[in-house]
């Protein structure tokens, strides 16, 4: 036994807790603490539930009917975990853009794995343990946008060199939040959320598979993403091109959503990674407009601090307008291309018997306007800009 944790520990995605899963669910489930959630594990254990998930996750897909969704869930949340264990780590050695804003992405995927678990388990221990990131996540927020206006700045300032002004105050700036961020970053604590990701691990790998039960999980996880995608259509309606908020309240929704179909996919939705990029073109869409806006804003901050310069930044602020007119014109050509994300079209009748699409309700279509901005989430604001929207090629 010991020789088996051991071999099956040093691979797993989050570190054996057999007290912690024994306080949680019993003794009786306690020698599972240190089960390899992964999807390939050793053929010298085929009797373990590793194994089970392994036969579930690589079975084709026009068999989908019969897997189990709690160990593939189960394993999803555990490398959900393990990337942002590894995303923390990172930014902890250095705060730069990349890794800020890497360990965020991380930070929202875990909670959205978690908010499909929590809809399927019971218990709060889902919804505690998102609280925890969420406040994680605001930690990160003033140095994230913070970054994006730096590297907006420093793009632009062979073309408007009175933005050296601006970029010296906010490299000031984030060097402040840097310093105030380190200490609360190597302050979160693990621990707690450590046992928590074990023990809905366990109870989602325990699920039986004979039951039924299994496809109550199903429906249950269809629901919650079916929830996310009408309030994301609840928000598209809602938008306005005048309110920059309505927007950004879109692209919120939107992000949950998405990542909930990456959760289930592609197993239970169909969905393969050629169409997965296509919801992530749709936020970039969403993610330019939003970096455009905090631009604007760190611009009008600057020049209310300092006045007698604003005449000299008035080129600049034209060209941030028009740069932003363009990529609103960009993104509502393609708003409406979210009605074709859910449900998929080759398993949507089989997730959501009944439910079906119907784009002409959808009021206030704008029609004839502009392409497709890149990405400056995951690919840095400044080139994504200066490519002028290209449809983003990764």
């Amino acid at each position: 036994m010991n020789g088996i944790q051991s071999a099956q520990s040093n691979a797993a995605g989050i570190q054996p807790l057999q007290d912690a899963a024994e306080g949680l669910l019993g003794p009786e489930l306690a020698a599972l603490s240190t089960l390899k959630l992964l999807p390939n594990p050793s053929p010298a254990f085929p009797g373990t539930l590793a194994s089970q998930i392994s036969r579930h996750i690589s079975q084709p897909l026009a068999d989908r009917k019969s897997l189990s969704i709690g160990p593939f869930l189960a394993n999803a949340l555990g490398c959900r975990w393990k990337v942002y264990r590894a995303r923390i780590g990172s930014c902890r050695d250095d705060f730069s853009e990349q890794k800020v804003h890497k360990f965020r992405v991380a930070t929202r995927r875990l909670i959205a794995q978690l908010l499909i678990v929590g809809c399927v388990t019971p218990g709060r221990t889902p919804e505690k343990a998102r609280r925890v990131l969420k406040r994680q996540l605001k930690v990160l927020g003033e140095l994230r946008d913070t970054h994006v206006q730096r590297l907006f700045i420093q793009c632009r300032m062979a073309r408007f060199p009175e933005l050296i002004l601006v970029e010296d105050v906010l490299r000031r700036r984030e060097h402040q939040l840097e310093k105030a961020a380190a200490g609360k970053v190597i302050g979160f604590k693990a621990r707690k959320l450590e046992k928590w990701i074990l023990a809905l691990q366990l109870r989602l790998a325990m699920t039986p598979t004979a039951d039924g039960g299994s496809d109550e999980l199903l429906k249950a996880a269809t629901r919650a993403t079916t929830r996310a995608f009408a309030k994301l259509v609840s928000r598209r309606k809602a938008i306005d091109p005048a309110n920059p908020d309505s927007i950004h309240r879109t692209r919120i929704a939107f992000k949950k959503f998405r990542y909930m179909v990456e959760s289930l996919s592609p197993n239970f939705t169909g969905l393969d990674k050629r169409q997965l990029r296509e919801l992530a073109h749709y936020q970039e869409r969403m993610g330019i407009l939003q970096d455009l806006e905090i631009i604007e804003h760190c611009i009008i901050g600057y020049v209310r601090q300092e006045k007698e310069i604003g005449t000299l930044l008035t080129p600049f602020s034209r060209h941030l307008q028009a740069t932003r007119t363009r990529a609103l014109r960009s993104f509502l050509k393609s708003a409406d291309d979210l009605f074709e994300f859910w449900p998929p079209r080759r398993v949507g009748p089989m997730l959501t018997p009944g439910r079906g699409r119907n784009q002409s309700t959808i009021p206030g279509a704008p029609q004839g306007q502009g392409g497709a901005p890149d990405n400056p989430q995951d690919r840095g604001v400044c080139p994504a800009l200066d490519s002028e929207f290209r449809p983003a090629q990764n």
